[in-house]
């Protein structure tokens, strides 16, 4: 009794050092990274002018944010290109 992670269980909690790597999921490290380089930053912005403005509509905001700075961010890189 008491035993936080179960009875029986001699793993402690956040001890993942014997964990084989087949156990994490594949493709799980990389798409973190894309999201964390291409959406987040964004995606953060975006959250607090809604949270400051706090339209009646915020979602609807929240889109027309990500798609004006979406334009910015590929208009630019399309510039780069040229």
């Amino acid at each position: 009794m008491g035993e936080i992670n179960g009875a029986g269980s001699n793993t402690p909690i956040g001890d993942l050092s014997n964990a084989s790597t087949s156990q994490v999921r594949p493709g799980g490290a990389p798409a973190r990274v894309y999201l964390n380089e291409k959406i987040v930053p964004h995606l953060l912005e975006g959250m607090k002018s809604v949270a400051k403005e706090q339209p009646s509509n915020p979602l609807r905001v929240l889109g027309e944010f990500l798609i004006q700075k979406s334009n910015e961010v590929e208009g630019d890189s399309k510039k780069e290109s040229e």
